[in-house]
């Protein structure tokens, strides 16, 4: 069965959140919520200050709107912001699904995975409409309603998860399996919290914990990426460095597979030098004596 939480009598007596008793997969706390706003705020703030450090990789932009969303759902829960007991739960319903999204589409970015649209925009379709008849239907049956909230949040991190453990690559396995594993457990645990009975403080702890672990996995791919373009970095220095076979007369320079190649193109394309031809004086006396 679906778990009621409630909040006490102290509660309801000091926080208008707590009279209006929010159930299902809602909790009622209002020091809580605030507490889990001030905490996805300051990570959505990091994630700000490594997209400004990485200006060429898109993905930590998108992770740090997905928790400030997530900081900003939370802060309408709590009963902060002054709404009907529909508006705010809706409100903070909204901005958290925006922030799940975000959360995804940043994984899916950074981790280059491309989804097709003719899958993407059915699926958000679908889910769009589903979750709107499930809000609708919240006030008759807020159990059922509750349910289908938690299975189509699910279903989202689920298939993300998936996407980033199937679509690893050797240079960020790493990475891609913190990320997509802890996606992947993040989801099956919303779909557990709807059966079993769990402490509200202990049910927000894990569930925080979870989404934290993501964003951990989310900056292990960042480092492999870094780690990755190193390597690459590195081995086009030693293809630089010690002895190079080059021939006397055509000056052309052979490869590691035997090939000749005009100097100017062996280094441009092992290196970030580009070549601009001129003439230097004695050349230019040489070769032209008329001029």
């Amino acid at each position: 069965m679906l778990q009621r939480r409630e909040t006490d009598d102290n509660d309801s007596r000091t926080s208008p959140v707590s009279e209006r008793r929010m159930t299902t997969v809602y909790n009622a706390l209002p020091d809580l919520q605030l507490g889990l706003a001030a905490i996805f705020l300051c990570i959505g703030f990091g994630f700000l200050v490594l997209s400004a450090s990485f200006r060429k990789v898109r993905g930590p932009v998108f992770w740090a709107l997905a928790f400030l969303s997530n900081a900003v759902g939370f802060t309408f829960w709590s009963g902060t912001v002054p709404l009907g007991a529909a508006a705010y739960l809706v409100a903070g319903e909204i901005f958290h699904i925006v922030g799940f999204y975000l959360l995804v589409v940043g994984a899916l970015v950074f981790g280059e995975i491309k989804v097709s649209p003719r899958i993407a925009v059915p699926f958000v379709a679908v889910w769009i409409l589903a979750w709107a008849a499930s809000i609708l239907c919240f006030g008759r049956h807020p159990y059922l309603a509750g349910l289908s909230l938690k299975l189509l949040r699910a279903s989202v991190l689920l298939i993300c998860g998936f996407f980033l453990m199937a679509g690893r690559k050797d240079g960020d396995a790493a990475g891609r399996r913190i990320a997509g594993s802890s996606l992947v457990a993040w989801s099956l645990y919303i779909v557990l919290s709807a059966f079993v009975r769990i402490n509200g403080v202990v049910y927000y702890g894990f569930l925080v914990g979870f989404q934290i672990l993501a964003a951990f996995g989310m900056v292990a791919m960042l480092v492999d990426r870094i780690r990755t373009n190193i390597d690459t970095m590195e081995r086009k220095v030693e293809q630089l460095e010690g002895i190079l076979p080059i021939c006397s007369y055509c000056k052309k320079i052979r490869d590691e597979n035997d090939e000749w190649h005009v100097i100017e193109e062996y280094i441009e394309t092992r290196s970030k030098a580009e070549f601009s031809h001129g003439i230097c004086p004695e050349c230019f006396a040489r070769h032209r004596p008329d001029r």
